[in-house]
């Protein structure tokens, strides 16, 4: 990368040295001395990174000496990896029991003399190495410092001072009247159909949110039968186009459709519909794509009309209906001082500090009115009052680069991110642009690179402190897009954000694609836009160079007649691989057994593969895996799974009627369990009493589930639970029988969630009970046959919020003061109520 992280490495080794696996390792297998002579030699080193990485920039002959320090401490890496990866097999072994040979015979791998000489060299190679290195600080003048370990996050309340809060709308009032006329201009005969409106502009000027805000005019919307938005970005290639508009109007993925099922598809949702279409981030310049497409596009009603947003003049030209493109200008300077200030102050803080604002509006001065630069610097400076740190970024030398004010005001905001940030946010890179992250899954990526440390507090988990650096980028506008859906948060970055990490990690992320197909000894992690460049050119060139990779992205679907014999021979070089994603189908139905080869594997997620039917049965040898996110087609599911010891995050899409038993529920280290989109799945495992670590479970979108085990009550752990569109479900399943003599619960629930659950005719008040000390949410929406509140709700000592919304009869027993069960609610701070079948909100 541009710049060498060294430092992080380091204390994520040393915290790796001092783990359980690696105390039990040195004490069982006799490495003491060489473990514990690389821990002093790693402590001695770490004591000078902190002065070396703030000296890179200006001193070649440093950034080459991290530069190479880092790749021996990735070696290091490795090297644990494997102790880590050898004492959890050995404990799958252990805790098979000596009935299980068969078992033990299929986890049995290795000599234990032979792997302790061989980590034994490692060590001291690696020793060596560091050594060599070592000897050299002397010429750079490098002074020990105390390293803070503290990583100091902004204001939990400022998450949603996100990118969306401002762009698109300070100064844009005039832009947004003149396109809402043309918009709702009414349709006359001769006029173009379907009418195409290309807002032109460069990056950073908020052309995306004017087009969103834009649309969601009420005027807007009360115009058109039919609103939908597609993110084409750099691809336009006709059937993911489609089959984002379908998923954009329906919900429907049609992963598994061919391009004429989907052009057909298409004709049916738009014909005799009056539509609007936002086709946002369009690059393609290449007519005859587009002459595909419009012809679909022309199904709909007369008045039908198409905005699409583009930094390119010709792509404009291309598409546009003629003499129509809409060329967004620089916002103005006095809009963009508002903006800043907006960004930058406290409510009432302006007025304390005229010093501040005065190096604010030079600070402007050079982002040359584009609003994601003045955006982007007066979020990083929100709150702080030191006058020295308004002038760091007035006087950055960054602003000496080339560039349109955008570029550098990014590089400044990058700069003042934490160190432990700026991994995190470079290595999003690896993602195509306009990738739909959502934040556990992120986290668990990030997870799986080493990414994310333990913080002090020893109640807070790995997962917790990752999701805190997702608000905290969010909070300074390195991500945008943010939607909380309770259960899960989803984002993108801008494009000209993720433009920005590629460019500062291009040493150590590579996109293959058609036009590139190289790599280098430094690359670690790989994005694939062209499987056909990779397996073809890319695989037999530069075999010799994924031995270091570590992570790699399939965006393009794995199809042709060698594609399983390409892929197989691909997880045979990717020794020290630790995430793998497939993001589009494969032909294949099961990975290569190969897989299960991949020991340092913590990360596999394949959610868009529809052809995918079953698991090899050595992908559950893989004890070091920590996040496994399935496929939709998925049609078996062994009980082996309950071998991934190290399992935190389990998605799961299934067309099983039913979980089996002694699978999932042994799993004792999961952590978050979402089955999602499992239409056939009747009932799940009855012994989910086995997930002792579980904290959050969401089931949705499993149209023929009838019940819930009522293990679940077992789940003391649990903290969130989600229950969202499950037809035929009935919540009182969960429930003992009022005959029987009922256990008191003792359950650690924050916040539940019921929501499209038609067939559940009450709330389950056992279950709830038993989190009265400790529930804090509550949202029940769109259960129409819900009657009435449970007594339980006022032993909820707990409860803040509370939400009821599209629950007719329920909505009118809670309204305020009148309602037949207000009294038992009225001690909530917080409640929302729709009224009866209106559907507005009141709130008490």
């Amino acid at each position: 990368m541009a710049e060498a992280f060294a430092a992080e490495i380091a204390k994520s080794l040393l915290w790796k040295l001092g783990s359980f696996a690696v105390q039990e390792f040195r004490l069982a297998w006799g490495l003491e001395a060489d473990i514990a002579g690389l821990e002093k030699r790693l402590k001695a080193i770490n004591a000078v990174l902190s002065d070396a990485e703030q000296k890179q920039s200006k001193n070649e002959r440093i950034r080459f000496w991290l530069n190479d320090l880092t790749e021996v401490l990735h070696d290091a890496e490795d090297m644990l990896d494997e102790i880590e990866c050898e004492t959890l097999r050995r404990e799958v072994v252990k805790t098979t029991g000596s009935t299980s040979r068969k078992v033990r015979h299929f986890f049995s791998s290795s000599n234990k003399i032979a792997f302790r000489l061989r980590m034994g060299h490692k060590i001291k190679k690696i020793i060596e190495r560091l050594a060599e290195i070592s000897s050299l600080k002397s010429d750079f003048n490098l002074s020990e410092q105390t390293i803070d370990c503290g990583h100091v996050l902004h204001d939990e309340t400022e998450i949603n001072r996100s990118f969306e809060s401002f762009s698109g709308l300070i100064g844009r009032d005039k832009d947004t009247e003149r396109i809402i006329n043309l918009l709702i201009t009414p349709f006359k005969v001769g006029d173009a159909h379907p009418f195409v409106l290309p807002i032109v502009g460069m990056g950073g000027l908020g052309k995306t949110s004017l087009a969103k805000s834009v649309c969601d005019a009420e005027n807007v919307k009360s115009h058109f039968e039919l609103k939908m938005e597609a993110c084409v970005s750099d691809d336009f290639s006709l059937k993911h186009v489609i089959q984002k508009i379908i998923k954009s109007a329906t919900g429907e993925r049609c992963a598994d459709f061919n391009e004429g099922e989907l052009e057909k598809k298409l004709e049916e949702i738009l014909k005799g519909r009056k539509y609007l279409l936002l086709l946002d981030d369009v690059w393609n310049d290449d007519a005859q794509k587009w002459l595909l497409l419009k012809p679909l596009l022309s199904k709909g009603a007369d008045g039908s009309k198409i905005i699409v947003t583009t930094r390119s003049q010709r792509v404009a030209e291309i598409m546009g209906t003629v003499n129509t493109a809409y060329n967004l200008s620089l916002l103005g300077q006095e809009d963009c001082l508002s903006l800043f200030y907006k960004c930058a102050f406290k409510e009432g803080q302006m007025e304390l500090y005229p010093n501040l604002v005065g190096i604010g509006k030079e600070i402007v001065a050079k982002c040359k009115q584009v609003p994601l630069a003045v955006i982007n610097l007066g979020t990083q400076l929100y709150g702080k009052t030191d006058e020295k740190e308004w002038e760091s970024v007035r006087d950055s030398e960054k602003w000496e680069e080339e560039g349109d004010g955008i570029l550098p005001a990014l590089k400044i905001s990058y700069q003042r991110l934490p160190t432990h940030l700026k991994r995190c946010f470079l290595y999003c890179s690896v993602f195509p642009k306009d990738y739909p992250f959502y934040d556990i899954s992120l986290v668990h990526f990030w997870m799986a690179q080493g990414l994310i440390l333990p913080s002090s507090n020893p109640n807070e988990k790995l997962e917790d402190v990752g999701l805190r650096y997702v608000r905290e980028l969010m909070s300074r506008c390195f991500f945008q897009d943010y939607e909380d859906w309770d259960y899960v948060a989803f984002f993108k970055m801008h494009d000209l954000m993720h433009e920005l990490a590629l460019s500062l990690s291009q040493s150590e992320c590579s996109i293959i694609d058609s036009q590139n197909h190289q790599i280098s000894k430094t690359t670690r992690h790989l994005s694939v836009l062209d499987s056909d460049s990779f397996f073809h050119k890319t695989l037999p060139k530069f075999s010799n160079e994924f031995h270091h990779v570590r992570s790699i992205v399939f965006v393009d679907s794995i199809m042709g007649p060698t594609c399983k014999a390409d892929f197989k021979k691909c997880l045979s070089e990717f020794e020290h691989l630790r995430c793998l994603e497939l993001m589009d189908d494969s032909e294949f139905e099961v990975f290569p057994e190969r897989i299960g080869a991949l020991k340092h594997l913590r990360y596999l997620k394949y959610r868009s593969n529809a052809n995918m039917k079953r698991q090899p049965k050595s992908l559950f040898k893989l004890q070091n895996l920590q996040a496994l996110v399935t496929g939709f087609g998925l049609e078996e599911l062994p009980k082996d799974v309950r071998y991934m010891i190290s399992l935190k995050f389990l998605s799961l899409a299934t067309q099983l009627k039913r979980l089996p038993e002694e699978g999932i529920g042994r799993l004792e280290c999961l952590q978050t369990l979402f089955i999602v989109g499992c239409e056939n799945l009747e009932n799940l495992c009855e012994d989910m009493q086995g997930l002792k670590s579980l904290r959050k479970l969401l089931i949705s979108s499993c149209g023929s589930l009838i019940s819930l085990p009522r293990s679940i009550k077992c789940l003391t752990t649990l903290e969130g639970f989600f229950i969202n569109n499950c037809k035929k479900l009935d919540l009182m399943t969960i429930e003992e029988e009022k005959e029987k003599k009922i256990q008191p619960l003792s359950l650690s629930l924050r916040i539940v969630l019921f929501a499209s659950l038609p067939a559940t005719l009450a709330l389950p008040e056992q279950f709830l009970q038993g989190s009265a000390e400790s529930l804090q949410t509550l949202i029940i929406t769109d259960c129409p046959n819900i009657r009435e509140m449970p007594d339980c709700i006022g032993n909820l000592k707990k409860l803040q919020n509370l939400e009821v919304i599209y629950c007719p009869s329920l909505s009118k027993r809670c309204r305020e003061g009148r309602g037949e069960d207000w009294l038992k609610i009225a001690h909530i701070p917080k409640i929302k109520v729709d009224d009866d079948d209106s559907g507005e909100e009141t709130s008490g």
